[in-house]
C-alpha cells in the first residue's frame, strides 16, 4: 500500500512541477479538454449540428475520442517542448498570433465557392472555428528559431513538409490553415529570436542533405495516399492520386474514346476510393519511394537514382494520361476556370520531375555505392517479373473469349497504377479474367520492384560488398593493424577510398582518382619493410592504367625513395605530434594551455574519453548539432579526403573525446584515429574538432591536455596533432610553380573558412615536434591537372569551373 501510494504521490509531484514549469501548455490542455467536451454535450443534446457553438467552434476536437487523444498529446509534446524553448510568453504569444493569422487568412478561401451562400456569414464561420493543430503548428515553427541549427531546419522542414502534403493532396481549409500558421510562426520567431541571424542560404552536411531529402521523398510518398482517401480532393496535387489509383480493377468513369467530352478529365480530378482494395493496389508503386526514400536516409547512391526513375515515370505517366484524356473541358468543384484545373495537372507533372532534378543536382551527397552483384540481381530480379507478367498478361489475353485488338496497349497496362489512363478505355469490353490479371500485374510488379531494392539500397541493411571496396576496406584495416601506417594511415579506412595492394599483400595505398591523376591518401600502409617497394610498384601500376600517381602527405624521408627516381616535391603540410608519456604543460611556451586546464578544472568541466557506440544517446544528438552548426557556418561545401566528421567518428576504432559542463552540457568534442604496430595501439591521431559558441575559451587546449594525460596512463608512444592541410610553419625556400601557388592560393581562400594555419598556429602551444609533409609528382607538366585533383579530393562538390578560376587566380 505504501508503494502504490509512492508513486501516486511521485506522479502528482511530476504533473505539480509540470504545472509550474509549462503553464501555458497546461492552459492549452485545460482548453482542448473543455472545448471537446462541451462539444460533444453538445452533439448529444442537439445532434451534429451542435458542433458550431454560437459563432465559434474554439480548439475542439470534436472528430472522436482518438482525435482528443492525439491532440492532448501534441499539446503536451510538442507545445510543450516549445515552451521550453522559448519561454512561456512567447508560447502563448505564438500560438494566439499565428492562430488568428493563418485562420483568418484562410477563411478567405470560402470565396472561391461560395455556392450561392453569402460571403461575410461564411467568411466569418470560418474565421472563428479555431482548429487545435493550426495553434500547434505555427508554435512549433515559431520555436524553431530557438533551436539550434540542425534541429532548427529539421523542425521547419519537416513541418513544412508534412502541413504541404496536407494542403497539395487534400485542400481542406484546416490543411490551408495549419500552412499559413506555420509560415507566420517561421517569421514571428525570427522576429522574437534576438540573437545575431546568419542570412542567405545555411548549407548543410551531406549527412543532414539525405536526412532532408529522404524526409521530402517519403511525404511524396504518402501523399498520393492522403489525395485518394481525401473528400475533399481539391489539392494541387490531387491529380497525381488518378494516376496511382486508376486501373482495371477501378477504372475512372467516362475514360473512353467514344466518352462524352470532359467526363474522363472530371472523373480523374475527383477520383476518390474507399476500397481497401483500391487503396492496397495503388500504394504498390509508392511503396518503391519508401524504399527509396530510407535508402537516401543511409546515403544510398542507388536509392537517388531509383527515386529518379519512379518520379519520372509518374511524371511521364500524368503527363500522357492528362494530355490524351477525350475532351478538356471541365468544371471541378464548382469553379469554372479551366486555368486552375490546367494549373492543377502541370503541378502534378512538374513537381515530380523537380523532384528527381534535385536528387540528381545533389548525389554527390550520397556516397554510399552499392555492389555490382547487388545491381546485376535487381536488374534480373525485376527484368524476369516483367517479363514475366507480360507473357502471363498476353496468353490470358489469347485465351479470352474477347478480341483484343492492341497486345501493346495490354503489355503497357502492366505497369498498373503507373500506366497511362489511356491503356484501359478499352478494358470495359474485356472477360473478367484479364481484369483481374491486368488489375494484379501492375502492383506485383511494382512490389517485386521495391522487395528487390531493399537490399541495393540499404534500406533494410547496408551494402556489404559495394564495388568490392568494403573487402578492401577491411583487408586494409587488417593491414593497418598489423603493419601500421604513417599520419594519414586510418584516414585511408573512410569512404570514398579506392585500394591498390602489393602482389605480396604486406602493403597497400589508398587513392582518390580525380580524371587520369591519383591522388593517394598519405604514404603505402602495411608491413614497413614492404612500403617502400610498394610505392614503385603502386606508381607503375598507375602509369599502365594511363593515370598519374601523386603521393600526398608523406614525409620527406618516404618520399626519398621517389626522389631518387626523378621524382619532384613539394610542401603541403606540416605534421605535429609528441610523445605523451614525456610531455607535461610545465613550461613558457605552453602557459596558455596550463591556464586552460586550471580554468576548465575551476568551472567542473569533464571530459570523457569513449567510442560513439558508449556515449549516450543525449550526448550523440549534442554533437550532431554541434558539428551541423559549424557546417551551417561555412561558406564552402563540406571537405573530406583527409578531414573528418560525424560519419567518420561512429568507426567504432574510433575514440571521441567530449567537453560537457556539470549538467551535461556538451561545450566541445574531438575525435581520434589509432595508429597501430604489430596488432596494438601505440598511437593517436587528432581528427575532428568541433566546439559550441558558447564553450568557454580553451575548451579545446582542456581536451587536448586531457587526451595526453588519458594516452599516457595508456602507455601510448604518440599523440599526433595531425596535418592541418595546406598549411606550413614556415616559408618553403623552394621557387612557387603552378601548383605550389595554387595550393597556396586555395590555403589562403579556405583560411577564413577552415583556419588552417590558426589551427597550425594552436598545435604549435602544446610544443609538438613538427615533420613536413610533402606531395611527391613524376612529371612537372602535369602539374596543373594535379593541383585540380588535390583541390577536387578535399572539394568534391567544386564545379570544374570553380578549380579553373581557382587555379588562375579568380577564385
Amino acid at each position: 500500500m505504501s508503494a502504490a501510494t509512492g508513486r501516486v504521490s511521485q506522479a502528482v509531484s511530476t504533473v505539480r512541477r509540470l504545472v509550474v514549469t509549462r503553464p501555458v501548455t497546461t492552459a492549452i490542455v485545460v482548453l482542448v479538454l473543455a472545448t471537446s467536451t462541451l462539444a460533444f454535450v453538445l452533439r448529444l443534446q442537439h445532434g451534429a449540428q451542435a458542433t458550431v457553438f454560437g459563432p465559434f467552434r474554439v480548439f475542439a476536437a470534436s472528430t472522436g475520442v482518438l482525435a482528443l487523444l492525439v491532440t492532448l498529446a501534441g499539446v503536451v509534446v510538442l507545445v510543450g517542448s516549445s515552451e521550453r524553448l522559448m519561454g512561456s510568453w512567447r508560447t502563448a504569444l505564438a500560438f494566439v498570433v499565428t492562430t488568428i493569422v493563418g485562420t483568418g487568412i484562410a477563411a478567405f478561401a470560402v470565396l472561391v465557392d461560395l455556392d450561392g451562400r453569402g460571403a461575410v456569414p461564411m467568411v466569418l464561420g470560418r474565421a472563428t472555428s479555431f482548429d487545435p493543430w493550426t495553434a500547434i503548428v505555427g508554435t512549433v515553427v515559431t520555436a524553431s528559431a530557438f533551436a539550434g541549427t540542425l534541429w532548427r531546419r529539421r523542425i521547419r522542414v519537416n513541418a513544412l513538409a508534412v502541413v504541404a502534403a496536407l494542403l497539395l493532396y487534400a485542400g481542406h481549409v484546416s490543411d490551408l490553415s495549419a500552412v499559413l500558421a506555420a509560415a507566420a510562426g517561421w517569421v514571428l520567431g525570427e522576429l522574437l529570436r534576438r540573437t545575431p541571424k546568419r542570412q542567405g542560404w545555411v548549407r548543410s552536411s551531406h549527412r543532414e542533405t539525405r536526412v532532408l531529402l529522404g524526409t521530402a521523398v517519403l511525404v511524396s510518398a504518402v501523399g498520393p495516399v492522403i489525395a485518394l482517401v481525401s473528400r475533399a480532393r481539391v489539392g494541387l496535387l490531387a491529380p497525381i492520386a488518378a494516376v496511382v489509383g486508376q486501373g482495371p480493377v477501378s477504372p475512372v468513369r467516362g475514360c473512353r474514346s467514344d466518352g462524352v467530352p470532359g467526363e474522363c478529365l472530371r472523373g480523374l480530378l475527383t477520383f476518390h476510393t474507399t476500397s481497401p482494395w483500391t487503396l492496397l493496389l495503388a500504394v504498390a508503386p509508392l511503396l518503391v519511394l519508401v524504399v527509396g526514400g530510407l535508402g537516401l536516409f543511409r546515403g544510398s547512391r542507388f536509392a537517388v537514382w531509383l527515386v529518379v526513375v519512379v518520379d519520372t515515370v509518374t511524371a511521364v505517366a500524368a503527363a500522357i494520361t492528362y494530355g490524351l484524356v477525350p475532351g478538356r473541358t471541365v468544371a471541378l468543384h464548382g469553379v469554372q476556370d479551366p486555368f486552375v484545373t490546367d494549373v492543377s495537372i502541370v503541378a502534378s507533372i512538374v513537381v515530380p520531375l523537380g523532384t528527381a532534378v534535385v536528387l540528381v543536382l545533389l548525389r554527390r551527397s550520397f556516397t554510399v555505392l552499392t555492389s555490382r552483384r547487388r545491381v546485376v540481381t535487381f536488374a534480373v530480379t525485376v527484368g524476369v517479373a516483367a517479363i514475366g507478367l507480360v507473357v502471363v498478361v498476353l496468353v490470358v489475353a489469347a485465351s479470352s473469349a474477347h478480341h483484343v485488338e492492341d497486345p501493346l496497349r495490354l503489355a503497357l497496362a502492366v505497369l498498373g497504377p503507373l500506366a497511362p489512363v489511356s491503356s484501359w478505355d478499352r478494358l470495359p469490353s474485356l472477360d473478367h479474367a484479364l481484369r483481374l490479371v491486368l488489375g494484379l500485374s501492375g502492383p506485383v510488379l511494382w512490389t517485386v520492384v521495391a522487395i528487390a531494392a531493399v537490399r541495393p539500397t540499404g534500406a533494410v541493411e547496408p551494402d556489404a560488398d559495394a564495388d568490392a571496396t568494403h573487402a578492401d576496406r577491411e583487408r586494409a584495416r587488417a593491414l593497418l593493424v598489423a603493419g601500421g601506417g604513417d599520419a594519414f594511415g586510418w584516414m585511408t579506412t573512410w569512404q570514398g577510398n579506392a585500394y591498390w595492394f602489393a602482389e605480396d599483400g604486406r602493403a597497400g595505398v589508398a587513392f582518390r582518382r580525380n580524371g587520369r591523376v591519383a591522388v593517394t591518401v598519405g604514404g603505402p600502409f602495411g608491413w614497413p619493410d614492404a612500403r617502400a617497394a610498394a610505392m614503385t610498384a603502386f606508381a607503375r601500376w598507375c602509369d599502365d592504367n594511363g593515370w598519374t600517381a601523386v603521393f600526398y602527405g608523406i614525409g620527406a624521408e618516404t618520399a626519398g625513395v621517389l626522389t631518387a627516381q626523378g621524382w619532384g616535391t613539394l610542401p603541403v603540410a606540416e605534421d605535429a605530434d609528441f610523445d605523451p608519456r614525456t610531455w607535461t604543460t610545465s613550461g613558457k611556451k605552453k602557459q596558455d594551455v596550463r591556464t586552460s586546464v586550471n580554468k576548465a578544472a575551476r568551472e567542473g568541466l569533464t571530459a570523457t574519453w569513449s567510442s560513439w557506440q558508449q556515449l549516450p544517446a543525449a550526448t550523440t544528438r549534442q554533437i550532431e548539432a554541434i558539428s551541423e552548426e559549424w557546417v551551417a557556418e561555412r561558406e564552402l561545401p563540406e571537405m573530406g579526403f583527409t578531414l573528418g566528421g560525424v560519419d567518420e567518428m561512429r568507426d567504432p576504432a574510433v575514440r571521441t573525446l567530449v567537453a560537457q559542463d556539470e549538467e551535461g552540457t556538451v561545450l566541445a568534442v574531438t575525435s581520434w584515429l589509432p595508429g597501430h604496430r604489430d596488432g596494438r595501439v601505440v598511437a593517436w591521431t587528432l581528427d575532428v574538432m568541433r566546439r559550441t559558441p558558447a564553450a568557454p575559451n580553451g575548451v579545446m587546449e582542456f581536451l587536448v591536455a586531457s587526451a595526453a594525460d588519458r594516452m599516457r596512463e595508456d602507455g601510448i608512444e604518440r599523440l599526433s596533432l595531425s596535418a592541418a592541410p595546406l598549411a606550413q610553419a614556415a616559408e618553403s625556400a623552394q621557387p612557387a610553380d603552378g601548383v605550389q601557388s595554387l595550393l597556396d592560393l586555395v590555403g589562403g581562400v579556405l583560411e577564413p573558412v577552415y583556419g588552417f594555419r590558426s589551427l597550425l598556429r594552436f598545435k604549435q602551444k602544446f610544443g609538438p615536434d613538427l615533420h613536413p609533409l610533402v606531395l611527391a609528382y613524376p612529371d612537372p607538366v602535369a602539374l596543373p591537372s594535379i593541383g585540380i585533383a588535390v583541390v577536387r579530393a578535399y572539394l568534391p562538390d567544386l564545379s570544374l569551373r570553380q578549380a579553373v578560376a581557382l587555379a588562375r587566380g579568380r577564385g
